[in-house]
C-alpha cells in the first residue's frame, strides 16, 4: 500500500462542552494524534450544542465516510447514534464525558489512547437500538432509558440523589408523588401479555445504567433483542428516594418492590395520560409503543460481548403471564459484575 493511501479517513464529531472544559482542547489534540498514530486521519466537526451532532453524522454518511467517531459524553454519543441508526457506517467512540454509561456498557476504555487503538482495530458489532413511537406517529430512537410517568423529574431527582443533594431531591419527589389517586397503567407485551397496574413510573432500559451511573436494569443487554422493563407499583416519595439511593453508583435495588419484565415490543397506555421521556428528552404525553430494533447500529467495540447477552430462549422465559406479573430477582446478585 502506498504512503498516500495508508491512512483510513474518518469523521470525528466532538462536543467541546463535554467533560471538563479545561481539558477539552488538549484532549482533542491527543485524540487526533493517537488516531493518526494508529492509521486513522480525521476530519473534525464541533457539535455544540450536542444536538448539532445528528445532522453532522447524517451528512458524514452522505459524504461517504466509512467510520464516524463520536467524542463526548452520553448525550453527544446518543445524538451521533441517532444520525447513524440503520446505516452501514461504523461508529467509533471516544468517552469524554462525566459518566460515560454507554461506553462502559460497551466495554470502551476511558483511556483516550486505548480508545483510539480500539477504533483502529475495526472490531465491529451490531447492537440493538430502542425506538419510541407516539400516538401522533413521531418516532424517536433511544439508547439508555425511556420513562413513562415521572419522566420530567426522574433525571434531575436522580442526579440530586447521586450528587448528595438529598433535600432537593426530596422536595421534587414529594411534589410529584403526593397525589390523591395513582394513574392506572396498561402494559401490553409483544401484543399478547397484558398487565394492568397502578403506578407512577415505568422504565424501559436498553443499557444497565443511566444518568450518574444509576443501575436500574443490571441484566439489560445491547445484543439480546429485548427491552428490559421495570415497573414501580405504589411508588411513594420514600420509595423513590430509597430506590435511587440504592441504585446510584452501580448499587443494587434489592428491595423487591420493583417488578421486571422483558419483551421485544411494549405498548403503554395510562389514565390519566403520563409524560414520556427518552434519554432525557421530553416527548409529550399519551400512549406510546416501544420496540427493539435488533442490530440497527454498527459500533466498534471490544471482541468481548459488551453487555451480558441473555440467550433468546432464556430471555423469552422471563416474559410474564398475561395477568400475573412476577417480581424480579434481587439486583444485588449481579451488580458487582455487570458494571465495570
Amino acid at each position: 500500500m502506498s504512503k498516500k493511501n495508508k491512512f483510513i479517513r474518518a469523521k470525528l464529531i466532538v462536543n467541546p462542552g463535554a467533560g471538563k472544559a479545561s481539558e477539552a482542547a488538549n484532549n482533542l489534540k491527543l485524540v487526533t494524534g493517537y488516531l493518526k498514530k494508529n492509521g486513522v486521519k480525521v476530519d473534525v466537526a464541533l457539535a455544540k450544542p450536542k444536538e448539532k451532532a445528528i445532522p453532522i453524522a447524517r451528512q458524514a454518511i452522505k459524504d461517504g465516510y466509512k467510520i464516524v467517531i463520536a467524542m463526548g459524553g452520553d448525550g453527544t454519543l446518543e445524538a451521533v447514534m441517532r444520525g447513524m441508526v440503520g446505516s452501514k457506517v461504523h461508529l467509533g467512540i471516544i468517552p469524554a464525558g462525566i459518566e460515560n454509561n454507554i461506553a462502559k456498557s460497551l466495554g470502551i476504555p476511558e483511556n483516550l489512547e486505548e480508545a483510539c487503538a480500539l477504533i483502529a482495530s475495526g472490531n465491529t458489532r451490531k447492537l440493538d437500538v430502542s425506538q419510541v413511537k407516539t400516538r401522533q406517529g413521531k418516532k424517536f430512537s433511544f439508547f439508555e432509558l425511556a420513562t413513562i410517568g415521572l419522566s420530567a423529574a426522574i433525571y434531575p431527582a436522580a442526579n440530586k440523589i447521586a450528587s448528595g443533594r438529598l433535600s432537593g431531591a426530596k422536595v421534587t419527589a414529594l411534589t410529584l408523588t403526593h397525589q390523591e389517586t395513582r394513574p392506572k397503567v396498561f402494559l401490553t407485551l409483544d401484543d399478547e401479555s397484558e398487565i394492568e397496574i397502578e403506578t407512577m413510573l415505568v422504565m424501559v432500559s436498553n443499557t444497565p445504567a443511566f444518568g450518574e451511573n444509576l443501575l436500574v436494569a443490571p441484566d439489560a443487554s445491547l445484543q439480546n433483542g429485548f427491552l428490559d422493563i421495570s415497573v414501580c407499583p405504589d411508588l411513594s416519595e420514600a420509595d423513590l428516594l430509597s430506590y435511587f439511593g440504592k441504585v446510584m453508583d452501580g448499587g443494587c435495588s434489592g428491595d423487591g418492590k420493583v417488578q421486571h419484565y422483558r419483551a421485544h415490543k411494549l405498548k403503554v397506555k395510562a389514565s390519566p395520560k403520563l409524560d414520556v421521556m427518552a434519554d432525557g428528552i421530553a416527548l409529550g404525553k399519551g400512549t406510546v409503543t416501544i420496540k427493539m430494533r435488533p442490530g440497527a447500529l454498527r459500533v466498534i467495540t471490544t471482541e468481548k460481548s459488551p453487555t451480558p447477552a441473555i440467550p433468546q430462549q432464556d430471555a423469552a422465559e422471563m416474559l410474564p403471564a398475561p395477568v400475573s406479573p412476577a417480581v424480579g430477582k434481587n439486583h444485588c446478585e449481579k451488580s458487582a459484575t455487570l458494571v465495570e
